[in-house]
């Protein structure tokens, strides 16, 4: 490969990345207002304190992404290597807190059911193991088919091996696969019961959560056919699409959730059973005029 073909895969990258913060940052202007009413008032509980730390999370954590990427200054080989250690961290720390809260939506859908809960733990904490495990193996893997460092003015340009890939490959298949879990768990529920009537939390949780599904089902599959089928420069080139897709419909997910409409379909349908036992009105915010229902699965999302 000559460099010329390396410059042209480098910047494709680069305008890839671009197109992701971009998106990034725009669905969340787009969004604050939302953020504001729905989860500014909303008090301290965990459900608060995972959204804040995904949304925020993600956006300053990929600051450093962004000097990776964008920096002007020419970056030493070492730099290149801790931005690129951090990137893959970074990555993991975020997919946990986005398994999180996915745990905690099925847990709700599943009315506190324990023996599901205990189910999802075992198996994320399986998936985690695998995911570190094999980042850690992608990090310390050996570099004899890794292509040159370019002396760009921008950014870094880091190649990956075929031994990287793999560790990788097993990294964002563990995720997949943990996806897919919590897929087959929603959708089992959507088919094993009569679907309510009108707009309540179990309607959002089972729509939702099969869009989440096959949105993040096609981004981590081009991720990881990148590190299969890609050039050293192009492996990895959906990494950071993936977690900012993943992030901005958790985001999404969250605020559907605390829809305002829920909580007037609720008082219309007061008498309805699955509005009482679903505690809908939980959502709401300061539109909300009575005191939320306590000890109710919604509660868990």
């Amino acid at each position: 490969m000559n460099t010329a073909e390396v410059q042209s895969q480098v910047i494709g990258f680069r305008y890839l990345e671009a197109a992701q913060f971009t998106l990034l940052f725009y669905d969340y202007l787009l969004t604050l207002d939302w953020e504001v009413s729905r989860y500014w008032r909303a008090g301290i509980s965990t459900p608060v304190v995972l959204f804040f730390a995904n949304r925020y999370g993600t956006l300053l954590g990929n600051v450093p992404v962004l000097l990776m990427d964008f920096w002007t200054a020419p970056a030493t080989h070492q730099i290149c290597k801790v931005l690129c250690f951090y990137h893959e961290a970074f990555i993991v720390i975020m997919q946990i807190i986005i398994g999180v809260m996915l745990i905690l939506r099925t847990y709700a859908l599943y009315e506190q059911s324990k023996r599901v809960l205990v189910f999802m733990l075992v198996f994320s904490a399986c998936m985690i193991c695998t995911g570190i495990g094999g980042t850690l193996y992608a990090d310390h893997a050996h570099t004899s088919e890794q292509g040159p460092v370019l002396p760009l003015d921008i950014g870094c340009a880091t190649p990956a091996d075929g031994v990287k890939s793999k560790g990788l490959i097993i990294a964002w298949s563990a995720m997949g696969l943990f996806d897919c879990i919590i897929f087959l768990l929603t959708l089992y529920k959507t088919l094993s019961r009569d679907r309510p009537k009108g707009l309540n939390l179990l309607t959002v949780l089972m729509r939702d959560g099969c869009i989440y599904f096959g949105v993040i089902v096609i981004s981590n599959l081009c991720n990881i056919l990148s590190f299969a089928l890609g050039t050293p420069y192009t492996r990895g080139l959906f990494n950071t699409t993936t977690n900012v897709i993943s992030s901005l419909m958790i985001s999404r997910l969250m605020f559907n959730i605390r829809d305002p409409a829920l909580a007037r379909d609720a008082s219309r349908n007061s008498q309805d059973p699955s509005a009482v036992q679903w505690g809908v009105g939980v959502f709401s915010t300061h539109i909300e005029s009575t005191p939320p229902r306590q000890n109710t699965a919604a509660e868990w999302v």
